[in-house]
């Protein structure tokens, strides 16, 4: 089958943020399919960023992309938002974790990517921001919300991050927010609203 029959398509899946191998099969037939795909992962075209789902975009932050309910959380949020340096792998949250996306660590495009699993009832807070370098408009958990994780979470840097993050944050969101969980009955909201409360 020739292959410049398809350059166009090609040219299309490359324009696109990201695509499926269904998206490709449905084009040009499963074997040619593995094929092309196959040839374009071996010259270091595209990434996978989860099983079936590729990029042209050589971005870790791609991968939230790829899972719909997702956001890059945590310190690497905090990272995003100009308030911590000290990222030595991006954390993506999301309540498809396990479920239909492995959990734990990955590399992506060359980094560590840790995919973290946050229930339903908590999956909010996030805000679009975007990633000049990909041209990408990603999703974050915003300063409320990453300062609810890091304490829901208990995470190791926390104590160090804290202060900045409540520097920062809007007090009256956060409420809102610690609210929401309570009223989601999320688990943890008593410890959030605990640890947090003497700063607001």
């Amino acid at each position: 089958m020739p292959r410049v029959k398809y350059g166009a398509f090609v040219e299309k899946l490359q324009a696109a943020s990201i695509f499926t191998f269904k998206t490709v099969e449905n084009r040009v037939g499963r074997e040619y399919a593995k094929v092309l795909i196959h040839n374009l992962k071996k010259k270091g075209k595209i990434i996978e960023l989860v099983k079936g789902v590729y990029t042209f975009k050589k971005s870790p932050y791609m991968i939230t992309k790829a899972i719909p309910k997702s956001y890059v959380g945590l310190g690497s949020a905090a990272f995003l938002h100009g308030l911590w340096e000290q990222v030595t792998r991006i954390t993506v949250l999301s309540p498809y974790a396990s479920l239909k996306v492995r959990v734990g660590e990955r590399e992506v495009s060359g980094f560590k990517v840790v995919l973290k699993k946050i229930s339903e009832k908590m999956f909010f807070g996030y805000e679009l921001k975007y990633v000049e370098e990909i041209d990408e408009w990603i999703r974050v958990s915003d300063l409320e919300k990453t300062l609810i994780d890091l304490v829901y979470f208990n995470y190791p840097f926390k104590e160090e991050m804290m202060p900045k993050l409540l520097e920062a944050v809007d007090k009256e969101k956060i409420r809102r927010q610690i609210e929401t969980m309570r009223r989601r009955k999320a688990k943890g909201w008593k410890k959030v609203l605990t640890e947090i409360k003497p700063y607001l």
